[in-house]
Formats: structure tokens, sequence, C-alpha cells
């Protein structure tokens, strides 16, 4: 159970930037057995020296992927009968509106009916 914490908590620490604050002998993980025997490799670290992540792991890519824009999506075009409902309300709209601009008793709800009712034909 031991080894494993420490194995999860080496792949945590390792994933970001590390200041180590003190002089460090780091040995692979697989020999953390040999602590007391010789290991096949020793690196000794120096206070103040910094560990960057060279290769980026599964987690990194991950959280990159989601940092990533999204794509914009594709305005659809309009289709026929849109357009021709567009033009009709704009023809019509001045019938159902006042003077000043504003739209009479229930102008817009007639206006849009009248709309439709032209496009369809």
């Amino acid at each position: 159970m031991g080894d494993r914490l420490e194995s999860i908590t080496g792949l945590i620490v390792g994933d970001q930037t590390t200041v180590f604050p003190m002089d460090m002998v780091c040995i692979p993980a697989f020999q953390a057995y040999m602590l007391q025997g010789s290991p096949s490799l020793i690196i000794y670290i120096k206070e103040g020296e910094v560990l960057n992540q060279v290769q980026p792991t599964d987690a990194m890519e991950a959280e990159a992927e989601l940092q990533a824009a999204p794509a914009p999506k594709k305005k659809r075009k309009p289709t026929k009968h849109q357009k021709a409902y567009s033009k009709a309300f704009e023809k019509l709209a001045p019938n159902y509106k006042k003077a000043n601009g504003q739209w009479k008793k229930d102008g817009f709800k007639r206006c849009v009916k009248a709309a439709h009712k032209m496009a369809k034909e």
C-alpha cells in the first residue's frame, strides 16, 4: 500500500514544475526497495534545481483539449420560405404600425400571420 501511494505522489509532483527545496538523491521508482542497496541509477539533485515535465502526460493533453476553444458553428443558410417571409414581413410591417413607429393593437401578431400567408403563395 505504501509503495502505491509513493508512486502516485511521484506522478502528481512530476506533472508540474517543481523547485527542489534541498539537496536530494533520486533512484528509479521500481527500485525503491533498494534504498539500502545499490540501485542501477542514482541522480543527485542540488537545492534550487527545477524539474520540468518534458513529455506531456495523458492528463496534461486532456486538459489542453478541454481548454481549447471550440470551433465556431457554421451559420445555416436561410431557406427559400424564410427569405420570402422576411421580405413579406418588411413589406407589410408599416401597415400594422402607428405613425410614431409603435405596433398597433395586435399589429405584430396580425403582421406575422399575413406575412406567412403571403410567403406561402
